[in-house]
């Protein structure tokens, strides 16, 4: 289903129609090196070297077994703490029988004078750089466009999982406020954004339920396969059907199997979401509350809602200090 739209928002005296080649795309994934990539990356530079030895014994993987888990070998580690041996094999045993890495474990001796790795902080990284990359984004696509919003104006952006429309609330400028909207509805720029709140997420955030957050992917995934969004079809005799009477779930199988990245794992994504198709079509589109996602905007960054933890300006300037 293609959401692109045109799009035209009005100037004090004409109307133009804003250049789309000039537009600065959302998005809401930003690629970053984290903690974990250095890290996987020097254990398979290390692991590689280590791997060409272990290839001139008879049995590569014996000699690892001595190496590491063999006391009475004269090639046990003995250097090592018990930890750090088995990192160490682990590592080697992948090596061993893939030719690559593939298992990594931070625990290795290579890493023993750094701080001990801590996957919690980096997933926070992970989100203040992409908010960092979003709101540069955003001021860049304001900028571009021409459009200038007050110094300390709060805004709320709003957006509708099922279409990706994004409402602008807290100004009573209904010119910027519809300039905005204009604008970010388009391009793919809400959904993005959309996405961006969902990866920005923390496990206290009131915005989210499991009710929710289970019938926006089984809208998605609906809506990715076939083409088709659930909540524009009717249902009948506790089936979503088309305007033709097919039932959409007849259709998502078939597209599942048709194409090579899904068919393998057609049977698994049929019976998962086959069985959540069936309640809420059983119960209603509307049983279940869509997955309305919020975050305010105020002096160049986006500000989280609904959570304790907050990757906005202020959330930077703090992890900096």
């Amino acid at each position: 289903m293609n959401i692109n739209t045109s799009y035209r928002t009005a100037t004090s005296n004409t109307h133009k129609e804003m250049d789309s080649k000039n537009q600065s795309i959302i998005k809401s994934t930003n690629e970053t090196m984290t903690e974990a990539d250095k890290r996987m990356k020097i254990l398979d530079e290390k692991y590689q070297k280590i791997n060409e030895q272990n290839k001139r014994f008879s049995d590569p993987q014996d000699h690892i077994y001595n190496k590491y888990r063999n006391p009475y070998s004269s090639y046990f580690r003995s250097d090592l703490t018990k930890v750090e041996r088995e990192a160490a094999y682990t590592m080697e045993m992948s090596w061993a029988r893939n030719n690559k890495g593939g298992q990594y474990d931070f625990n290795d001796a290579i890493f023993r004078n750094e701080n001990r790795y801590d996957p919690t902080q980096e997933s926070v990284e992970k989100k203040l750089f992409n908010r960092q990359k979003v709101n540069e984004q955003l001021q860049d696509l304001f900028s571009k466009n021409g459009i200038t919003i007050p110094k300390n104006m709060n805004f709320t952006f709003t957006i509708d999982p099922n279409h990706f429309k994004l409402v602008v609330g807290g100004s009573t400028d209904e010119s910027l406020t519809k300039q905005i909207e204009d604008l970010l509805n388009t391009s793919n720029n809400t959904r993005e954004l959309f996405f961006h709140i969902m990866k920005s997420r923390n496990d206290d955030s009131t915005q989210f339920t499991p009710d929710s957050l289970a019938k926006f992917h089984l809208v998605n995934q609906i809506k990715t396969v076939t083409g088709y969004n659930l909540k524009d079809l009717s249902i009948v005799n506790g089936q979503f059907v088309t305007d033709k009477g097919v039932n959409i779930f007849d259709i998502y199988k078939e597209d599942l199997l048709k194409n090579p990245y899904t068919a393998e794992h057609a049977r698994i994504a049929a019976s998962h979401y086959g069985a959540q198709l069936f309640d809420l079509a059983k119960n209603g589109f509307d049983s279940i509350p869509d997955l309305v996602l919020s975050i305010g905007y105020q002096n160049g960054s986006l500000h989280d809602i609904g959570q304790k933890e907050n990757y906005g300006v202020k959330k930077t300037v703090e992890n900096k200090r």
